[in-house]
């Protein structure tokens, strides 16, 4: 079971890598909450005949808290976390996201550390220190790849606020997840994401342009395979392998979408490969890395 959970935690981080590059494009045409809002309805769709499938029941008889404990987790990490990803994405990059998700690993390393006892120690905070340098060091990389200096601060405060409610999202379920399906799971969190987005869009002013994204359109052609890989496949993969491993060891691998979205944004989006962008993600791969050696 222990390589089921490094092989889903390895395969989040891809689908999760390609998804941004197609997200970045689908984010030119289509609001935070609205891409938002699609791929929620998109990947719930996909997942009530999973669930169906597979002989999960989509309303167990499981205790409230653990409902309302898996839909806080969906609210934080869908409906919170998401929008603050695609707000960071449009304004960084796919290559620049790239530097400020490798705050992540920190993130899941403290959060650990306090709400399930896991030892810090000197070798996780020099790596978490590091992955902070990467991205001061990013910054020159922004004004060389024509992003402004507001967009970057911008950028980065919206990316941080994304990866720790990210992060907090999935530490406060661990424990349920020894003893409860993925796949159900995934839909209370979702289904509670889902319906958090649903009431941002009715009380946002363009609330008519942002619920027209469910309507057939031309963004469709990328948002939809966005979805499907980026949520649909990388939600569940990212949630087996914490199921199924460490959540350090979950979390490290799942730092390796940094090297996967950088290659990508390169052949795909054309991004520049700076020298201060390459020194950021040798830096923060290399706090990872050192994290990884004090699991």
């Amino acid at each position: 079971m222990q390589m089921i959970g490094i092989i889903c935690a390895v395969s989040a981080a891809l689908f999760w890598a390609s998804a941004v590059i197609m997200f970045k494009k689908s984010g030119e045409v289509l609001s935070p909450t609205a891409l938002n809002l699609f791929k929620g309805v998109v990947t719930l769709l996909l997942l009530i005949p999973t669930l169906w499938f597979s002989g999960t029941p989509l309303f167990p008889n499981r205790p409230f808290g653990e409902w309302l404990l898996f839909g806080l987790s969906g609210f934080m990490g869908i409906t919170l976390a998401d929008n603050f990803f695609f707000m960071a994405l449009k304004r960084l990059g796919a290559g620049l996201w790239a530097v400020v998700d490798c705050l992540y690993l920190p993130f899941i390393i403290l959060l650990s550390a306090v709400f399930l006892n896991e030892q810090i120690g000197l070798k996780r905070m020099v790596g978490a220190t590091l992955v902070i340098v990467a991205i001061v060091a990013g910054s020159y990389s922004g004004r060389s790849a024509k992003c402004s200096q507001r967009d970057f601060l911008a950028g980065l405060f919206w990316g941080t606020l994304a990866v720790s409610l990210l992060a907090g999202s999935i530490i406060m379920v661990k424990p349920l997840l020894e003893t409860t399906s993925v796949l159900w799971a995934s839909y209370v969190r979702l289904l509670a994401g889902v319906a958090g987005l649903l009431v941002l869009a009715v009380i946002q002013p363009e609330r008519k342009r942002t619920l027209r994204v469910l309507l057939p359109s031309q963004a469709w052609k990328i948002a939809l395979p966005a979805s499907i890989v980026g949520n649909y496949l990388a939600m569940i993969a990212w949630l087996a392998g914490f199921k199924y491993t460490l959540v350090s060891v979950a979390a490290i691998l799942n730092q390796l979408s940094t090297i996967f979205t950088f290659i990508l944004a390169a052949v795909f989006l054309k991004e520049p490969v700076t020298l201060p962008r390459m020194i950021a993600i040798l830096l923060a791969v290399a706090g990872a890395l050192l994290a990884a050696g004090a699991t």
